[in-house]
């Protein structure tokens, strides 16, 4: 596969130029033949430029959450409209701005063409679309409800982008100031607090402890800074590289869900999306226990996803969901009855709808409130660490003005 520009005249005879991905110059000709376009000049593009663009996508990483946003609904949109696919996909190409979506895009309309279905177009791009997306994908073209699945995974990004927006817009400001309080800190350790102990030290008083822990640690900072410096970078790679890893991770997944106000807000949101995603699955007529696997497959928390896959383990064995629920020990008592209810009912998708409804709920005022119960805790630690600061420098230097006095 080549990348080729191209130029060529639209049925209004204006010029249209751009680029395609194809095999070959008659395979790009016939693909622009089919959009109805008459081709004037093809020309692939020059090796360096296709290192630079293999260099560029693999710097970009993986899309984000506004990327698959984005795709969601256009794709929404080309399917309402009755666009063919491979038409849609072409001009969505060319719309978005992540290279390795861009690339995705460009090459999907391909597997189309040679008969395959859009499912298996995405599941060539796995490192882009997660396997719920594929998953829900294939169940909207055997159900002739392919818009609809775009529209709910357009909704259920939407809600992970704006929880995530939410909690970052939250937590913004204390990092901001925990950021300056420490360059302060810095600061005063590394120049102005060794000044203070020269002047200690020419009068020979006794220091307190405080002035002497500021005094050791100012020490050490200049002395040992290189090797402060490459424990910090060692314990940031040996982190991320464990990170990778499987213990690592579900470890870490473990963690997060247990952080004082974070974690709390994290669960619910993951538990919003689970039932959501369950919901949608049920609508769709997957089995529930692919459907749980393929949400506890598209999770970003590894330990959550290893508690789904064992949920999925005891449905599979003929236990009902509510049972398998009750085991993770992740639901809330009112959730619990809420699913328990849908499978008595036969509703188990409206009630998955309103237990999603109930924790988006919890998620959207635990966040409003997150603000409310990081600044207390801010104001304590800053003012300690100020106050330490202070009686640090000013104590020794009001026993010395003591001293002086005496002397004279």
């Amino acid at each position: 596969m080549s990348v080729y520009l191209y130029s060529a005249r639209d049925r209004q005879r204006n010029l249209v130029r751009g680029e395609m991905v194809g095999r070959g110059e008659n395979e790009v000709a016939n693909l622009l033949a089919r959009q109805g376009l008459t081709p004037i000049s093809i020309s692939e593009r020059r090796q360096t430029g296709q290192h630079l663009d293999a260099i560029r996508r693999r710097l970009a990483g993986k899309p984000g959450l506004p990327d698959l946003i984005f795709f969601c609904r256009q794709m929404y949109s080309v399917c309402r409209g009755g666009l063919a696919l491979h038409r849609g996909l072409r001009m969505l190409a060319q719309s978005v701005r992540h290279p390795r979506l861009q690339t995705a895009l460009a090459e999907m309309p391909r597997h189309l063409e040679e008969g395959r279905t859009l499912s298996d177009a995405m599941r060539a791009h796995t490192g882009i679309f997660s396997p719920l997306m594929i998953n829900l994908v294939r169940v909207g073209e055997s159900t002739g409800r392919l818009d609809q699945a775009f529209a709910e995974l357009k909704r259920n990004l939407e809600f992970e982008h704006e929880t995530e927006r939410r909690i970052k817009a939250a937590v913004r400001y204390p990092i901001l100031v925990i950021a300056a309080l420490a360059i302060a800190v810095a600061v005063v350790t590394l120049f102005v607090i060794p000044v203070f102990a020269n002047v200690f030290s020419n009068f020979g008083a006794e220091l307190p402890w405080v002035t002497r822990t500021l005094l050791a640690t100012s020490s050490f900072a200049r002395d040992s800074w290189p090797i402060v410096v490459a424990v910090l970078v060692g314990a940031t790679l040996g982190i991320r590289a464990s990170l990778r890893t499987d213990q690592g991770a579900e470890l870490w997944g473990r963690w997060s869900l247990k952080l004082p106000l974070i974690g709390p807000i994290l669960l619910k949101a993951t538990l919003a999306r689970f039932s959501r995603t369950l919901a949608m699955c049920a609508r769709a007529g997957i089995v529930l226990d692919q459907a749980i696997l393929a949400v506890a497959d598209a999770s970003n928390n590894r330990h959550f996803a290893l508690r789904l896959k064992a949920m999925r383990e005891r449905v599979a064995q003929g236990e009902s969901l509510t049972s398998a629920a009750a085991s993770s020990h992740l639901f809330t008592p009112l959730a619990m009855q809420m699913i328990s209810t849908g499978e008595e009912t036969g509703q188990l998708d409206e009630m998955l709808d309103e237990a999603a409804s109930y924790y988006e709920r919890e998620v959207e005022y635990d966040v409003s409130r997150l603000g409310d119960y990081i600044e207390p805790v801010l104001l304590v630690f800053v003012s300690a660490l100020v106050l330490m600061l202070a009686l640090g420098i000013f104590l020794p230097m009001w026993d010395l003005a003591s001293v002086a006095l005496r002397r004279s």
